[in-house]
């Protein structure tokens, strides 16, 4: 089995996971990614340069590149491309390939962040309080503004209540959403090819940057076990397979959560570490063996923190 990763970018352990799981079974990675110095290309056993998303040509390469390569596997790992990959994917299981992508329903609730609340909402899992740009006439004091489909805290806001209408123009398609002042937390989870979950580590978010984890620790499961089971019953009900990750706020009776992305999140590493060992899980579920459940199986108090580390390469290197 051979297996792609796409938009590799910064993800080197999610590559270097997937090659130590594959290279017994003989089978490579290929990461691919539109920056030729993307830091991923480096660490994979083949590198390929790709359209942008946005390009006519993206479908087309990226087809042609799996049957290239025999490749039997693509995970996507950006928002930006889980919906062209999930309307690719039905194409690319005809020819045997499987592409580790949710359904386009659970794709096209998670981008939207209105609709996230108003869908888990409605399941019994809260989210925080929001308002539409044109009724804001009870706000609490403090309030967060961010656009409604935006990603790695991007043209976010915290500001006072009575400040919220002079920053509504500066955020495109913005949504209102109380502040909360509680631990956040984010959850790596893995269902698998039928919806079923197979392990979640939660971890605490102790600095970001850009969004991304750049420190955080593992915590126990077992106080929100129960509010995580339900909120990846919703996520499977909606089509959800393979890497999710889920945003919350520990507040003190239930967590609240604030966002949910059906792909590998950033601070992945910390979670396989830690003992959840989603790539070679993915490629037992891909070779058809069963995969069962392993919840509460991870290691509790774990520190992860990261730091910038240089590699130096001759031009023209890229394979």
């Amino acid at each position: 089995m051979n297996a792609l990763i796409c938009s590799a970018g910064r993800r080197t352990t999610l590559v270097r996971a997937f090659r130590r799981v594959l290279e017994p079974r003989r089978g490579f990675v290929v990461a691919g990614d539109v920056d030729p110095l993307a830091p991923a290309l480096l660490t994979a056993d083949y590198s390929e340069m790709m359209p942008r998303l946005s390009s006519p040509e993206y479908s087309s390469r990226l087809l042609e590149l799996c049957q290239e390569r025999q490749i039997a596997l693509v995970v996507p790992t950006i928002d930006t491309e889980l919906p062209l990959l999930a309307g690719l994917s039905e194409e690319f299981a005809a020819s045997g390939i499987t592409v580790l992508v949710s359904a386009m329903e659970l794709i096209d609730i998670t981008s939207d962040k209105r609709k996230t609340a108003e869908v888990f909402n409605a399941r019994g899992i809260r989210t925080p309080r929001s308002w539409a740009p044109g009724d804001l006439a009870e706000v609490p004091e403090l309030l967060f503004v961010k656009p409604n489909r935006g990603s790695a805290s991007m043209d976010t806001y915290l500001v006072p209540g009575d400040r919220v209408e002079a920053i509504l123009p500066m955020v495109n398609d913005p949504v209102v959403q109380e502040y909360i002042e509680a631990p956040e937390i984010t959850v790596d989870a893995l269902l698998d090819l039928t919806g079923d979950v197979i392990h979640m580590v939660p971890r605490i978010r102790l600095k970001t940057v850009g969004g991304e984890s750049v420190q955080g620790v593992t915590m126990p499961d077992e106080p929100i076990r129960p509010w995580l089971l339900d909120v990846l019953r919703v996520i499977s009900s909606l089509g959800g397979r393979g890497p999710v990750t889920i945003q919350a706020f520990l507040t003190p009776d239930s967590p609240t959560l604030i966002e949910v992305n059906p792909r590998f999140g950033g601070g992945f590493p910390l979670t396989l570490e830690a003992g959840g060992e989603y790539p070679k899980w993915i490629v037992e579920m891909i070779e058809g063996g069963s995969v069962p459940p392993r919840l509460g199986e991870y290691r509790r108090g774990l520190f992860m923190t990261r730091t910038l580390e240089e590699t130096y390469v001759d031009g023209g290197w890229a394979q």
